[in-house]
């Protein structure tokens, strides 16, 4: 299977995972009671055929007896007759009483009853996640509660928390639960009421606070060393500001996660209630599913115009506007479920640029995908459980998908740092590499330009020279006309510059450090036999060069004249191979680096010049050789004949 057809497997094994993961609980709510035969609330009684057992949950949904504007505990009001028989989970705004529509805001008492429930341990029902402020009773017994009731809209209070008790079963065969519900905006009992096992209730949430909060500092561990990343780049010269921004809100989005937005509430939010956060969830919402453009864009190097940009720009707004000024009752009836839709369309938009542009990825752009994957997921958990059409606990998803994103992007984040540390010492390699050919010529070119200089000065004076030989030899004074010829050559002599090979930049390399050796009273032997042109490029060449003459010349230096320093040197092809071989005396302690011979200078840096060889050498599939005795270093590198 060649790339592109891995590539095209990758996405659409994406897109279709994503659909079911979605989709899946879902459906398995939908059809909940046909696949496992659990029973249903008809008009009011849910009768328990099974007997209950520690870690069971019911989920308490069907037809419930529903009083508008009582609150039949606490109120001690008369129960009568119900006003109506209304499904849970749903929204009482959906529903009509004498001719009228509910409104969204607004207070009312929900009552069940069960039969066939047994159970010797203490119980409890509570709302998971819930919106609204309730107390739940069994059979007068409150049992939880969560935020404060109020019949005026201005005084509800609610909170994500929720304070449960214990309650032990009287040996009645009915038990009545009474459910007192006050919402400014959610309208009722949209999300399914759990009886469960108190000890096993208890059990269950402190598990969850717990992986909260792990998984809390999994992701802003996760944020701080992409911060750190964000910084090593920005020294760089290679930021963006999508990252940082996009990471705020995705720790912002989990804090406003049900019950951990609980936690949060009087510390960041001035306590404010758990339903005036909505505004602010689907703000933050809508920023991160934006800022995904961007971080597509830029992590998997797929091409997004400003008009498309802009088009998503719009659409998000309208969106949030749409929320923001839809009366309470219309959104929850029409558009609580349209509006999330909608959103799926940037998910769709950025599917068809990446498999568009698949072949265009940089590296890690799949793993990006896949992470995009997973926040679409979280989101899409978040929404369906906070809106009541999943009965399973969800409450970790989005915090989960969100961490696991977070992981993943540190870690990608932190490789590219990696590979862009690795691109500048590369390039400051070379940088290195090229100025140190320019020294090199600027020192050959000298040495050049004094030739010249001296060249232009004997022929400067050279007519006078013709006059004194002219007027010597007129005079027919001979032995004057000797000694001045001896004296004019000797005056006029100059050493000539040798060139060691046909390749100009090897010619360069040994021509400076022949040079250097010779001002340091070193002996340069050389045998060099290569052509203009091979296969070695002139950095690798100069790498390979300078820094075998450069420990040589350097060793050299640290001896008396009266030791007779010298270097040999010799280059030659052979049997396809080219051999090198750089053969100087010393004096001192070699130093050695695991158990090898580094360098015997006393810079910091000593030792790199053989590491910088060696890994040019093994490049080209060749190796180098070290040898050493007590007077005399020995390097040899053999590098084949041969193209990267």
């Amino acid at each position: 299977m060649n790339k592109d057809n891995r590539q095209k497997l990758f996405l659409f094994a994406g897109l279709i995972l994503t659909i079911l993961i979605i989709f899946l609980p879902v459906i398995f709510t939908q059809f909940y009671h046909k696949l496992t035969g659990a029973a249903t609330a008809v008009n009011g009684t849910m009768n328990i055929t099974t007997e209950f057992q520690q870690g069971n949950k019911i989920y308490l949904d069907g037809q419930w007896e529903f009083y508008w504007k009582q609150l039949l505990v606490t109120e001690k009001e008369p129960q009568g007759q119900p006003d109506l028989l209304l499904k849970v989970p749903d929204q009482w705004s959906k529903y009509r009483i004498d001719g009228s529509d509910l409104p969204a805001g607004g207070y009312g008492s929900y009552r069940l009853l069960i039969t066939g429930l047994t159970c010797m341990d203490p119980i409890n029902v509570e709302i998971p996640d819930f919106g609204g402020a309730y107390r739940i009773f069994i059979d007068g017994s409150l049992t939880a509660e969560s935020g404060t009731l109020s019949k005026d809209l201005r005084g509800i209070f609610t909170n994500p928390m929720v304070n449960i008790y214990p309650v032990k079963l009287n040996a009645a065969a009915t038990h009545e639960i009474i459910i007192e519900v006050a919402s400014s905006r959610f309208a009722g009992l949209y999300k399914t009421p759990v009886l469960s096992e108190y000890q096993q209730t208890i059990q269950d949430k402190s598990s969850k606070m717990f992986a909260r909060f792990f998984l809390f500092g999994i992701a802003v561990l996760s944020f701080v060393r992409l911060l750190v990343s964000y910084a090593a780049m920005v020294r760089r010269k290679f930021y963006s500001l999508s990252i940082p921004i996009f990471l705020f809100f995705i720790l912002l989005r989990i804090i406003l996660t049900s019950e951990f937005y609980g936690f949060w509430q009087p510390l960041l939010f001035f306590n404010l209630p758990y339903e005036s956060s909505n505004v602010l969830m689907y703000f933050t919402t809508f920023v991160m599913k934006f800022i995904l453009i961007y971080l597509v864009q830029e992590q998997c190097g797929i091409d997004i115009t400003k008009r498309e940009k802009r088009g998503f720009i719009v659409l998000y707004s309208m969106l949030f506007f749409i929320y923001l000024l839809s009366p309470t009752r219309i959104y929850d009836n029409y558009l609580s479920v349209i509006i999330p839709a909608l959103t799926y369309i940037l998910d769709i938009f950025l599917f068809v640029k990446i498999y568009r542009g698949r072949s265009e990825l940089k590296k890690f752009g799949m793993i990006i995908f896949w992470s995009v994957v997973l926040i679409s997921i979280g989101l899409s958990y978040d929404s369906y459980y906070l809106n009541g059409a999943i009965y399973m606990d969800m409450s970790l998803a989005l915090l989960i998908c969100l961490s696991v994103f977070l992981i993943i992007i540190s870690w990608i984040y932190t490789l590219r740092v990696r590979d862009l540390n690795l691109e500048y010492e590369q390039s400051s390699l070379q940088l290195n590499i090229v100025n140190s050919l320019i020294d090199m010529q600027k020192h050959h070119y000298a040495v050049l330009n004094e030739q010249m200089t001296e060249v232009r000065a004997i022929k400067h004076d050279f007519r006078h020279a013709i006059g004194v030989l002219s007027r010597l030899t007129n005079e027919r004074k001979f032995d004057e006309l000797k000694v001045f010829l001896n004296e004019y050559s000797h005056n006029t002599d100059m050493e000539e510059l040798p060139v060691f090979c046909e390749n100009i930049i090897a010619n360069s390399i040994i021509g400076y450090y022949y040079l250097l050796a010779k001002e340091h009273g070193i002996t340069f032997e050389c045998q060099c036999r290569i052509d203009s042109h091979n296969t070695i490029t002139d950095s690798d060449l100069c790498v390979i060069l300078g820094n075998a003459l450069e420990n040589a010349v350097d060793a050299c230096r640290k001896m008396q004249n009266s030791d007779n320093p010298s270097i040999s040197f010799s280059m030659d092809t052979k049997n396809k191979q080219y051999l090198v071989k750089v053969r100087n005396t010393y004096r001192g302690m070699i130093k050695t680096s695991d158990g090898r011979p580094s360098s015997l200078k006393e810079e910091k840096s000593h030792g790199l010049g053989l590491q910088n060889i060696e890994k040019v050498v093994a490049s080209y599939g060749g190796f180098i050789k070290i040898a050493y005795s007590e007077l005399e270093f020995t390097f040899m590198a053999v590098i084949p004949e041969k193209a990267i």
